[in-house]
């Protein structure tokens, strides 16, 4: 039985809705946008900051000293860069169902901060049961060690869990560590797996 279904947040439940800003953004940096995001989410600063050896802010003045654009504030590039990305509604009120007979989570990748400046911006986090951000618990996915830690909190087990994630690295790294898992395409086909495995289960 799944008593349990555990979220990814960027890229699943938080989208870059309007990709005007980012565009803009990186036209402005004389990059492409993909080479702006490889950078602001894959580059050694950001992976610092996600198991938290690095400020959030302390990553973007190495974004901004990389595209050499130290005239602006880290914080004003921050609030840019994120000003066309929205929660999906749609998945929040579906999750939102699923609360009614069994537990929800929130397992991300996440800089240091994220839960201060994230629930400034939106209101989502309280939704689920546990949400952990990866930089305060000096653990990543896809390591084994952060799902072991969310099974923990949420009192459940592995096979009794589905996890949602848009990257298939993640998702091999759920796989190994026993749960299910639905990889996040859209909402359509994630709510159409989970309810499928919901059933099947």
């Amino acid at each position: 039985m799944i008593k349990t279904v555990i979220f990814d947040m960027g890229g699943v439940i938080l989208r870059t809705i309007d990709p005007v800003p980012r565009e803009r953004m990186a036209k402005r940096f004389g990059c492409s946008r993909k080479e702006l995001e490889d950078f602001v989410f894959s580059s050694a600063t950001s992976i610092q900051s996600e198991i938290g050896q690095l400020d959030d802010m302390q990553h973007w003045r190495v974004v901004l000293e990389h595209f050499n654009k130290t005239d602006l504030t880290p914080e004003n590039a921050y609030y840019e860069y994120f000003a066309g990305d929205a929660i999906d509604q749609e998945l929040l009120s579906f999750i939102r169902t699923l609360k009614k007979d069994r537990k929800v989570g929130l397992l991300s990748n996440a800089w240091e901060n994220a839960r201060q400046r994230l629930g400034g911006l939106y209101e989502f986090i309280d939704v689920f049961d546990v949400a952990i951000f990866s930089s305060e618990v000096g653990m990543r996915k896809p390591e084994k060690g952060i799902f072991d830690l969310m099974l923990g909190k949420l009192d459940t087990k592995p096979q009794e869990t589905i996890f949602v994630d848009d990257f298939l690295e993640n998702i091999k790294g759920a796989e190994k560590a026993g749960l299910h898992t639905v990889h996040f395409i859209d909402n359509k086909d994630a709510v159409e797996q989970i309810c499928h495995l919901l059933h099947k289960a």
